[in-house]
Formats: structure tokens, C-alpha cells, sequence
């Protein structure tokens, strides 16, 4: 009797733990017509990597963003520089210059390259492909799954094409340049269990994506071929995504959407959490295009207590001048950053009286690019 009653309760055991264990199908595939709504802390403050195994509980209810961001998923053959792509299912802007092109089968969503502005920001504008396409997702999708990929992109053109000034600080004057990419990636599907993020629980797999990126530049000079110059690039033009970059995500996937639950991006030894992308629920407001971010700043939360977090969206390279005046117009606070692109930045506003404020961020040519209200209150 003993015997047939434990093995009663071990079968029960296991058949619970297999339904936990769900398996990510090709229902959370993004397609053409789909909106995709996510937001991002590029500050996140907490324990964002946990050690691998099942039936594990995420808390990521801390996470902060300024604004919910709308990404439209259209027909590819809408999109610019639809030609380079005819197999593509659709297409999405990564932002105002550049747009990624993807294709959706049974088993999997690839990325199969780009349109728009080039891999290293010099100002070429072409089609970018990858050979073969860059897995962005797979399905069907189980615990302890394993996938070794690698992919490959090569940009060649004339440097007549490149802005004006662009390879002045090279110690060559090369006819054409050649930009290389190489992803190595291993996955593994290392954990499930139940995710909560600002506006929702979700039962989820974790894929651990672990990504070797190396980026080189070629310059072909008169009639010699093609030569190897990223580590003269790097010092003259001064370009940083140039040689090899590692990255560990932590991609958290659910049957329930067809955006990533939660994106957790770390340096590659982890000790560094660099941004974490989640879900947005709940959108009601102040959602904003991916495409159309303008050049600015946020605070958020507002009102605010004791801390405010800035957010720097899309700003040209330079230095520029964060203020907070009163009501009355006097200034209150005053900070100098030099910012390329976005940033965040978290400010100890204690010192402020409970009241409505301004904020404004100016360029070093003390222009103000945008002024907006902060409320300060007090428990």
C-alpha cells in the first residue's frame, strides 16, 4: 500500500512540474499589422539575473520607463529599400534613419538585414544584409533547448559616398571601404517559471543568448586589395562598435504576446546590467513612436519625491546644459553633460521644496531644445 501511494504522489509531482513547463509556440510570432508595445530602463536598479532551473518567480516590478513605445510591424513590400528584400514578411523602424527588414515562417522569425543609414554610423545610406539571417526567434521553443547560429554582413562602397570630411583624419585616402560583421551566438534555454513586470503575471521561458559581435573595416587603396585597417579606424575616426563586442540578453518569452516579456541585456561577464526592455500594459498616454523620438529629455516618475531619473533621447554628439527653475522663473539646479545619443541620468532633487518646477535641456550653443514641468511633492 505504501509503495502504490508514494508513487501516486511522486506521478502527481511530475505531472505538475511538466505543465508548468510550457512550451513557447509559434502564436507569440509577431506579424504584418501587429504593434508592438514595450518600454525601457536604462537605469535599472535591482537583481535582474537569477542562477538557471525551473519554476522560478521574476519580480521585475521595479523597472522604470518615461514612456511606452509604439513599434508598427507593416507590409515589407511598403517599406523603403523593399527591393533588397523580396522574401521579407515585414518591416519596422529601429529609428529615424533605419529600418530592419523580417521574415516569418512556421519554425522561426529571421532578421534579414537593414535599410537605412550603415552598421557604424559614417553616413552611407544602402541595404545592409545578413547571410545567413540572424535567428530572432524559434518555435516550438522547450526547456533545455540549445541552438548554435552564426551570421554574417558585408557592406561594400565607394568612400565618394561617405559625408564630407568623414576619412579625413585617416593616414590613407582609400578608394572604397568594406564593413564586416560577424555574430557567433549560443543559446540555451535555461530556465522557466512565472515573470511579473509593471501591469502583468506571465508564465515564461528564459533563453539565454550569449553573442560574440566583431565588427571590422577594410580599405581598398588604388590597385591593392582589400586591407584590414579597424585598428587605425579606431583610433582616427574614433568609432567604438568597431572590433569585438560581447553581450549576454536574457530573453523571457510567453505564449501570452508576441513581444518579448522582458529583455535583460548584461555585459559578458554579467556583472553589469546594462538595460532592461519589458512588455508595456496598461498603455493609456505619452506613448511614443520608436521612429519618431525627437531629440529631448524626460523625467520621470513625475511627480517625483526624492529621486528623478532624466532620460536623453536621440541627441547629436556634444555638451549640453540640464536646468530646474522655479515658477518664478529663478534657477534652482543646474548640471553639464556631454551626451551622444541617449542617456540616463538619476538626480537627488531632496533639496527642492514640495512644487511645480521647469525643467529644460539646452545645446552648447544655448539653445533649449525642450522645456518641460516636473512636480515635486513631499510625504
Amino acid at each position: 500500500m505504501k509503495p502504490t501511494l508514494l508513487y501516486l504522489i511522486l506521478a502527481a509531482f511530475i505531472a505538475t512540474a511538466a505543465q508548468a513547463q510550457i512550451t513557447i509556440t509559434n502564436a507569440s510570432f509577431p506579424y504584418a499589422g501587429d504593434t508592438l508595445f514595450t518600454s525601457v530602463d536604462n537605469l535599472p536598479s535591482g537583481n535582474y539575473i537569477t542562477g538557471s532551473g525551473g519554476s522560478q518567480s521574476w519580480d521585475f516590478t521595479t523597472l522604470q520607463a518615461p514612456f511606452p513605445r509604439r513599434t508598427l510591424l507593416l507590409p515589407a513590400m511598403q517599406g523603403p529599400g523593399s527591393y533588397a528584400f523580396p522574401n521579407a514578411t515585414y518591416y519596422a523602424s529601429v529609428n529615424a534613419n533605419l529600418v530592419a527588414y523580417y521574415r516569418v515562417s512556421n519554425n522561426m522569425v529571421e532578421l534579414l538585414g537593414y535599410f537605412g543609414e550603415d552598421p557604424l554610423g559614417l553616413g552611407v545610406q544602402s541595404a545592409s544584409r545578413f547571410d545567413p539571417p540572424v535567428v530572432q526567434q524559434r518555435a516550438p521553443l522547450n526547456y533545455n533547448n540549445t541552438n548554435e547560429s552564426q551570421a554574417n554582413l558585408s557592406l561594400a562602397f565607394s568612400a565618394n559616398d561617405l559625408p564630407a570630411g568623414v576619412v579625413d583624419n585617416l593616414p590613407i585616402t582609400p578608394d572604397s571601404l568594406r564593413i564586416r560583421l560577424n555574430i557567433q551566438r549560443s543559446d540555451v534555454v535555461d530556465a522557466w517559471g512565472t515573470m511579473t513586470i509593471p501591469g502583468g503575471i506571465y508564465d515564461v521561458l528564459r533563453e539565454k543568448r550569449t553573442e560574440v559581435r566583431e565588427t571590422r573595416l577594410d580599405a581598398k587603396v588604388g590597385f591593392f586589395g582589400w586591407q584590414d585597417v579597424t585598428d587605425i579606424a579606431i583610433q582616427a575616426l574614433g568609432l567604438p562598435t568597431l572590433g569585438p563586442q560581447t553581450t549576454v540578453n536574457y530573453y523571457y518569452f510567453s505564449n501570452e504576446a508576441i513581444e518579448p516579456i522582458a529583455l535583460v541585456v548584461a555585459n559578458e561577464d554579467e556583472t553589469q546590467v546594462q538595460r532592461v526592455e519589458y512588455k508595456a500594459n496598461n498603455i493609456a498616454t505619452n506613448v511614443q513612436n520608436i521612429d519618431a523620438l525627437k531629440p529631448g529629455v524626460w523625467a520621470f516618475p513625475n511627480p517625483a519625491i526624492v529621486n528623478v531619473r532624466f532620460e536623453f533621447t536621440n541627441l547629436p554628439a556634444g555638451r549640453y546644459k540640464l536646468k530646474i527653475h522655479n515658477i518664478l522663473g529663478i534657477e534652482e539646479w543646474r548640471k553639464s553633460y556631454y551626451i551622444n545619443g541617449n542617456h540616463t541620468e538619476k538626480i537627488d532633487i531632496s533639496a527642492l521644496r514640495k512644487g511645480t518646477y521647469l525643467y529644460s535641456l539646452s545645446d552648447e550653443q544655448g539653445k533649449t531644445i525642450t522645456t518641460r514641468r516636473l512636480i515635486v511633492v513631499r510625504p
